[in-house]
């Protein structure tokens, strides 16, 4: 398994695979013990989290089939996330588990991990989908803008879809719905008001010109064509 590692930010590293299955398979339990709504803060194995994947179809979808695979495209973590996989309470750890922790092993402070593949049709969409993430913990100054913007607008509905069919943690609702209206790979079924996804897309614009260099960006994606 490859794993393209692109520093975006001084805060911000991007993981690129080359398959969906690549992706979710190693991302798996990192990204549940941040916020899934069960699983949150919580040491966990690959069969428990399987079993109730199925259970509850968070995803939406009721087939009675492992579906986590095949579900997602995009990933996102904090770096503290890490902190107990390298403390061994994770163990026994997978081998794409261990190779993304590999991959940090050198790191100090605080920084954010987003997740793409190369598979995906939509990644320059899904990219800033998990960009807006990445700026959202790691610039407090985007941050505050966008939670001034979202206290403007009424997004109760949308977080009741994010909470009940896509299997997010109450404590990442805000994020996800900022996420979600500046681009969506995943389309919500519960409308996002047109100047609510404006104003956080201009934001979004301002800020990405300061903390990432385009340039990068640019190499990226003509590295992937």
């Amino acid at each position: 398994m490859n794993i393209k590692h692109t520093k975006l930010t001084n805060k911000i590293h991007l993981l690129t695979f080359e398959t969906q299955q690549d992706i979710t398979s190693t991302f798996l339990r990192f990204q549940e013990h941040y916020e899934s709504p069960n699983f949150r803060g919580k040491i966990f194995s690959f069969d428990e989290f399987k079993q109730w994947y199925i259970k509850t179809s968070p995803n939406g979808k009721i087939s009675g089939k492992f579906t986590y695979y095949s579900d997602w495209n995009g990933f996102n973590i904090p770096s503290h996330v890490l902190k107990p996989f390298y403390d061994g309470k994770f163990n026994p750890l997978s081998e794409q588990e261990s190779k993304l922790l590999d991959i940090f092993k050198d790191e100090v402070g605080a920084f954010y991990i987003i997740g793409v593949h190369s598979g995906t049709k939509k990644i320059d969409q899904l990219l800033n989908h998990e960009i807006a993430h990445g700026l959202f913990y790691t610039s407090d100054n985007y941050k505050a803008d966008v939670l001034r913007i979202l206290s403007q607008f009424d997004v109760s509905a949308i977080k009741e879809e994010l909470r009940s069919k896509a299997g997010y943690h109450e404590k990442v609702l805000n994020d996800e719905v900022h996420a979600y209206s500046i681009d969506s790979v995943s389309n919500l079924k519960t409308p996002i008001p047109e100047s609510l996804s404006s104003k956080l897309k201009k934001s979004y614009e301002k800020h990405l010109k300061k903390n990432i260099n385009k340039q990068t960006l640019y190499l990226y994606f003509t590295n992937q064509n």
